[in-house]
This record gives C-alpha cells, structure tokens and sequence, in this order.
C-alpha cells in the first residue's frame, strides 16, 4: 500500500510505504515545478525495474553469468489502450540461447502480468 501526501509546492507529492520515501510532482507545462518524477515515468519504473528484477533471478536461479543488465520502459498512451514499449540490454558474452531464454523469462515479471489485465479501480470510503 501507498500513502501519498501533498506537499507546499503546487502538485509536489510526497508517497511512501511505511519503510521507503519518495516523491511526484507535475511537469511544469502541467503547473508543477518538474521537481520530482511524474506519475507516469513512476509507472515505467515500476515495470523497467520488475522486468530488471525478473531478469537477474532468472539468471541466478539458472547459473547465467549476467552481470550488468538494463532495462527501457516507454509509456505511449493511445485512445483504444495504452502499449509499454521497452528494451533490454544484455551485457556481452551471453550466449544466443541464454539470450532466448531470458527475454522468455520477462513474462514472469509480475507488473507485466498485472499491467497485461484488465484493470478495475474502487474508492474506499
């Protein structure tokens, strides 16, 4: 769960889980300052660092030497839906059937499961 709260700055937000701190805030052609991450470059991160994630487990748990390994998560809205584009690089030396196999991994990644349904939103009073 996070909690979010406002701060003195028109739109800079402050969110937290109880253990880590961070911030938001709009761009400022959206009357924020740009002080902070959007909330959409906060929804690319989440799943650029889940597919990361999903990505250096695969490779522990089947002895692939990995080392560095970056991911790109780009957010294109559309008016019938909205795509994530993203990349990986792999650093050199991974042979073409690792390669395979981790690229097949990245559908293990949990936010690009739960991006992938359909998704429904509750207010809580």
């Amino acid at each position: 769960m996070i909690t979010t709260k406002s701060k003195q700055d028109d739109y800079l937000t402050e969110f937290t889980d109880g253990d880590h701190v961070g911030q938001c805030d709009a761009p400022v052609g959206k009357g924020g300052r740009d002080a902070a991450f959007t909330p959409f470059a906060l929804l690319e991160a989440s799943l650029a660092g889940c597919l990361n994630i999903t990505l250096r487990a695969f490779a522990k748990s089947h002895d692939i030497e990995l080392g560095h390994v970056e991911t790109t998560v780009t957010l294109v809205p559309g008016e019938s839906g909205t795509t994530f584009e993203y990349s990986v690089e792999l650093p050199e030396g991974v042979s073409e059937k690792d390669t395979k196999r981790l690229l097949a991994a990245l559908k293990g990644c949990p936010i690009h499961g739960l991006l992938g349904k359909p998704v429904t939103f509750e207010l809580k009073a």
